[in-house]
């Protein structure tokens, strides 16, 4: 792969140089160009020297005065030119290896790559990092990045991950805090494995790296329906997610008294496991774990109740579907109880069973469009359903299975209405706004 240009912003510097579209950025000032960080971090300087490989093979090597930090106006189409650094962890938990057969070999591949980290929030586990890697992040001062830590035993972590340099961890985020760089964290929690004593443990060491480590994420280990040959793993009930929310709650006490901040928060999902209420905005701090879907449903409420007034009380006679994965309904209820108080308005939620994945997945980002055409059917036909985009691969109108919003509206008959996430769009949405 290479740093193809995509687009020359007008009037730019790189405009203004000739340099098009289709033009590939090979170096800056003798510095390979593998990423948008490369690219970000070597042009900010006020006197470089670029090369350019043109479309016609030609290389034309540019010397350029400018102000510091004044960007080239180089847009590219991704943000890794370079191959994407692939996991070679054999995770107890891993997703990908739970996967249905035969779906398309993208969706196969595993990544760990610590520029996706620190770019879009992805959680690595540093096992995958060579020399060059490690002095890359402490150059450019990759700060925050999120790793995958799960319990700080060395044994038990390389048997989670299924890689001998897990037992590192330690050595690692003291690395990190040495070189100035914060850490989201993330547990993904196994009952029977890393829960319990091991938990606490956890927990407590990682806190000893504060200010570095500035928040730990737990969230419950998901499992499909398709783990042959896979290591036997439970998931969490009703009594054990309260168990868990009786354990933390004291915890993040804690530390709010020590250090200004909660540091530990537990995922949406064991709320509604737990049949609690979630928990208000001030458990989150300014949502450092949102990268986790931590927080999203209170987000939402509290989205929702800043717009309350601005519901109309009467509008002509619409009916709405509002198509969910089960662990969303305790968060829809309450916003499709207050919507329904519109006259002439009524919403339906539609929750969809994840045939595709099995198992304990429940979550509406995971469902298929096959699910969504085979549970609807054609007795929603003429009617509006809502869907959130967070079900499409990305830059696409396509889901998990290729299946496109044009194929599912075809197949039940029905019209989709897209959401951002957001209450306001929701809403919107649901009251037929835009339309």
């Amino acid at each position: 792969m290479s740093a193809i240009i995509y687009e020359v912003s007008p009037g730019s510097i790189a405009d203004e140089l000739e340099i098009e579209p289709g033009d590939i950025l090979l170096t800056i000032d003798e510095h390979p160009i593998n990423d948008i960080l490369d690219y970000q971090f070597y042009s900010r300087d006020d006197s470089i020297v670029i090369e350019i490989e043109k479309s016609n093979g030609d290389i034309w090597g540019i010397e350029i005065e400018k102000d510091y930090d004044d960007d080239l106006g180089l847009i590219f189409d991704d943000i890794i030119f370079d191959r994407m650094k692939q996991c070679k962890n054999r995770c107890i938990f891993c997703f990908v290896d739970q996967l249905p057969r035969k779906m398309r070999k993208t969706l196969y591949i595993k990544d760990d790559d610590y520029r996706l980290s620190f770019l879009t929030g992805n959680f690595i586990t540093l096992t995958n990092l060579s020399r060059q890697d490690w002095n890359k992040i402490t150059a450019m001062r990759l700060s925050p990045l999120y790793v995958s830590v799960h319990c700080l035993r060395p044994d038990l972590r390389n048997y989670m991950i299924g890689h001998a340099s897990g037992e590192k961890i330690r050595d690692e985020l003291a690395r990190l805090r040495k070189a100035g760089i914060e850490v989201h964290t993330q547990i993904v929690l196994c009952p029977g494995i890393n829960d319990g004593d091991i938990l606490e443990e956890t927990i407590s060491g990682l806190a000893e790296f504060y200010p570095s480590v500035r928040s730990i994420g737990i969230v419950p280990v998901g499992l499909t329906g398709h783990r042959e040959k896979l290591p036997a793993l439970k998931t969490f009930d009703p009594e054990s997610a309260r168990k868990l929310i009786e354990l933390i709650d004291p915890r993040q006490e804690y530390f709010r008294n020590k250090f200004g901040i909660g540091m530990v928060y537990l995922a949406d999902e064991f709320y509604i496991l737990a049949g609690r209420e979630f928990p208000p905005s001030e458990y989150y701090d300014e949502y450092p774990q949102i990268e986790n879907g931590i927080g999203l449903a209170r987000i939402l409420w509290d989205e929702f109740a800043e717009m309350r007034d601005e519901l109309p009380g009467q509008i002509d006679e619409r009916q709405v579907y509002i198509i969910t994965g089960y662990s969303a309904l305790a968060v829809l209820e309450p916003i499709v109880r207050e919507l329904n108080q519109v006259t002439g308005l009524h919403v339906e939620m539609l929750p969809i069973r994840n045939d595709f994945f099995g198992g304990n997945v429940t979550v509406t980002g995971l469902l298929t469009g096959r699910d969504i055409i085979e549970q609807v059917g054609s007795r929603l036909a003429g009617k509006e359903i809502i869907l959130p985009d967070v079900l499409l691969k990305e830059h696409s109108r396509s889901l998990l299975d290729d299946i496109t919003i044009e194929d599912i509206e075809k197949q039940t008959k029905t019209r989709i209405i897209m959401t951002d996430g957001s209450a306001r769009s929701l809403v919107e949405a649901v009251l037929g706004n835009g339309k």
